[in-house]
């Protein structure tokens, strides 16, 4: 039993080495799909296609602001704006102040330059009592 073993196996053995012939390979290339990254420009509106067939998001509940809304936005930014250059001036400006305080609405703007040439700025919502510091370092001109 031992020898008809052992001559199967030579026989599978002398079989597999016969059939083995020469392994054939090439360079694997990555050649990208996507144009944003070095592709095919011409695969763009495909992509943009798939993506757009995929995308289930649905935007209906999305009402776009008034006119007037818009307006009070933009105008509220433009005075929040002016009110922050008005508080620069008065720290950074020809006569910068030590110290001082500003209310804005609901917020409470304290600022007081400390002689280590920094500026702390506090921030306080006079509705939640939430505060926030800045501590900014005082430019050397």
């Amino acid at each position: 039993m031992r020898t008809r073993t052992t001559r199967i196996l030579a026989v599978c053995a002398g079989l597999m080495a016969a059939a083995a012939g020469p392994a054939a390979a090439q360079d694997l290339v990555y050649q990208p799909v996507n144009p944003s990254f070095g592709g095919d420009p011409f695969n763009s509106s495909h992509l943009i296609n798939l993506a757009q067939q995929q995308n289930d998001f649905d935007d209906s509940s999305f009402d776009p602001p008034s006119a007037q809304e818009q307006f009070a936005d933009s105008l509220e930014r433009r005075i929040l704006s002016r009110t922050s250059q008005e508080i620069t001036d008065r720290i950074f400006g020809e006569n910068p102040q030590e110290s001082g305080e500003f209310t804005v609405g609901q917020q409470r703007i304290t600022f007081d330059q400390t002689g280590d040439g920094q500026i702390d700025i506090t921030l306080l919502d006079l509705q939640t009592g939430a505060e926030t510091n800045l501590t900014i370092p005082t430019p050397q001109f």
